[in-house]
């Protein structure tokens, strides 16, 4: 890759990061009482399965980090109750609240629900 397709590729791809970020200013616009705030901070992830526990931590960026590992994804869309994310391989992370708490997540990837319980060490 020669440099002009670089900057010609890092210009396409900075673009398209801003038009995905301009809507999803426009969404929250949208809907005022939509607050991502309710998402952030660190919690338990309980497998619905197996009862294994996780660590997830979701950033004031929307990032999320499941047992210390940042997972590179984009935001899809957000209410008051849902965040969807988009992970880098194409699939869908939807973490779902109830009376403004995070009370589960649906990890397509795997095709498995967890649900969200407090983490004591805040």
């Amino acid at each position: 890759m020669n440099a002009k397709d670089f900057i010609q590729s890092s210009r396409a791809k900075l673009q398209n990061f801003m038009r995905s970020s301009q809507r999803l200013s426009k969404h929250a616009a949208d809907n005022p009482d939509c607050s991502p705030m309710i998402f952030i901070g660190s919690w338990k992830l309980r497998h619905s399965e197996t009862a294994r526990t996780h660590s997830l931590v979701i950033g004031p960026d929307l990032t999320i980090s499941i047992d210390h590992r940042t997972i590179p994804c984009k935001v899809v869309s957000l209410s008051e109750d849902t965040l969807v994310l988009l992970d880098h391989y194409g699939y869908h992370i939807t973490i779902t609240a109830d009376n403004n708490t995070p009370v589960k997540m649906f990890d397509e990837a795997d095709d498995v629900i967890y649900y969200i319980v407090s983490n004591t060490n805040k």
